[in-house]
């Protein structure tokens, strides 16, 4: 590790920082792709694509090892979008990294009855996993929320790089934060 006299507490922060963003920009790139591709909840890809953004933005928020998470000043967001923001965690913590029989419901489908539109009564007794989604408007704000965040986050970096690392001698190569 190359000496720069800078603390620990500095590396750290950084670091938690460009994972978080990191984590971030893979949440909005994902988002994008929802937007572009999913017309319909009952898309395919609409259940993988939503737990995908839900895990990419939730993981800065939550417990992390060994440096935890985020500090709560990041949870601060224009009223209009940190209901989503806490909608967005309340989802990973409930649904995506858990299955809370909250939202997950077990349905069992006798023989020659069919719940489902479009689905033929089924010949054998069959069960059905339902689950909470979050609704397809609201993905455009999920973009905005992303954009929002990590442009901040981005702002917080350049700042740290410019007062830990602008006035040092750096190496001619690459080297570990930490």
């Amino acid at each position: 590790m190359t000496d720069l006299n800078i603390s620990r507490e500095d590396r750290i922060n950084l670091y938690k920082l460009a994972i978080a963003r990191n984590d971030i920009t893979e949440a909005l790139f994902t988002t994008r792709l929802f937007l572009e591709t999913v017309k319909s909840i009952r898309d395919p890809n609409f259940q993988p694509l939503q737990d995908a953004i839900v895990i990419a933005y939730a993981r800065p928020f939550k417990r992390n090892r060994p440096y935890g998470s985020l500090d709560k000043r990041w949870e601060k967001f224009d009223s209009g979008i940190e209901r989503l923001h806490e909608l967005i965690i309340e989802t990973r913590d409930t649904l995506v990294a858990h299955s809370d029989t909250l939202y997950r419901k077990v349905q069992i489908i006798p023989k020659g009855i069919s719940n489902i539109p479009g689905i033929p009564t089924n010949e054998d007794i069959a069960l059905i996993v339902s689950t909470k989604k979050i609704a397809l408007d609201m993905f455009p704000r999920i973009e905005i929320l992303c954009m929002d965040l990590g442009s901040r986050l981005n702002d917080e970096i350049n700042d740290l790089l410019e007062k830990l690392f602008g006035n040092k001698q750096l190496p001619n190569e690459p080297f570990d934060l930490l």
